[in-house]
C-alpha cells in the first residue's frame, strides 16, 4: 500500500459498503448460529478450571495503558522528528498511529456503551443474559466489539501500510490474538469480527483524512 499516499485522497464508497455488508453477515451468523456453540465447544474443550483459574480470571486490562504509550511515544517522536525538519515515511506513520490507536480505543468505548453484549464470561454464569443490552454497555455487558482487536488491527494496519515486509508477521499477530481471546473466553466470534472491522475504517478513514490535510498544506504552500 505503500503508506498514506496520494491516490488514497478519494473513498471509495462501495468498497465500503460491500465490506460493512459482509461484516454484518459475519456478525448475524456469529450470533445466530456460532457464538455459543464456538463458546460451548472452547469450555467444554479448555475445561472451567482454566477459565477460572488465576492466571486467566485475573489477567489486567492493559489496553488502557498500552493505548496511551502508543499515543505518547507516537507524537513524542513526531514532535522530535518535526523539529529537526525531518519529513517523510517515518513522522507519517507516528502520525498515522497517534489518531488512529486513540481513536480506535475511543469509538470502541462508545459502541460498547451502545450495544451492551455480553461478555463471554458473564453468559457461562448467566445463560439467560446472552444478547445485546442496548444502551446499557459498560461493566458486565461490555463484549462487543472487541477493544483488543480493534486497536490492534488499526495498528497492524499502519504498521503494514509502511513496513509491508513486516506485514505477514502483523496478520499472525492478529490471528493468535483472536485465538486467544476466544480460547480465553473473553470475546464470542462476532466481538472478534466487529472489533477487525473497526479497526479497519477507522485506519482507512483517518489514512484518507491525513492525506487529505497533507495534500491541503503542499497545495496552500
Amino acid at each position: 500500500m505503500g503508506g498514506c499516499s496520494r491516490q488514497g485522497l478519494n473513498i471509495d464508497w462501495k468498497h465500503i459498503l460491500g465490506g460493512s455488508l459482509v461484516c454484518a453477515a459475519l456478525i448475524v451468523l456469529g450470533y445466530l448460529y456460532l457464538d455459543i456453540r464456538l463458546a460451548e465447544f472452547v469450555s467444554e474443550k479448555v475445561g472451567h478450571g482454566f477459565l477460572h483459574s488465576k492466571a486467566v480470571s485475573n489477567m489486567p486490562d492493559l489496553l488502557f495503558l498500552f493505548v496511551c504509550t502508543i499515543a505518547v511515544v507516537s507524537w513524542s517522536g513526531r514532535f522530535c522528528l518535526s523539529l529537526k525538519s525531518i519529513n517523510g515515511r517515518g513522522l507519517n506513520f507516528l502520525e498515522l498511529i497517534g489518531w488512529a490507536v486513540p481513536l480506535a480505543f475511543i469509538l470502541k468505548h462508545v459502541l460498547k456503551r451502545l450495544f451492551g453484549q455480553t461478555e463471554t464470561r458473564i453468559w457461562l454464569s448467566h445463560p439467560d443474559q446472552f444478547g445485546f443490552h442496548w444502551f446499557q454497555g459498560g461493566g458486565d455487558f461490555s463484549g462487543f466489539p472487541s477493544g483488543h482487536m480493534a486497536v490492534f488491527t488499526a495498528l497492524m494496519l499502519a504498521i503494514s501500510r509502511y513496513f509491508p515486509r513486516l506485514r505477514p508477521a502483523c496478520v499472525g499477530l492478529l490471528f493468535f490474538l483472536a485465538l486467544a481471546l476466544v480460547l480465553t473466553q473473553y470475546h464470542f466470534f462476532s466481538d472478534i469480527v466487529a472489533g477487525v472491522y473497526l479497526g479497519l475504517l477507522v485506519d482507512s478513514f483517518t489514512c484518507r483524512g491525513l492525506s487529505f490535510l497533507r495534500h491541503r498544506k503542499e497545495a496552500a504552500g
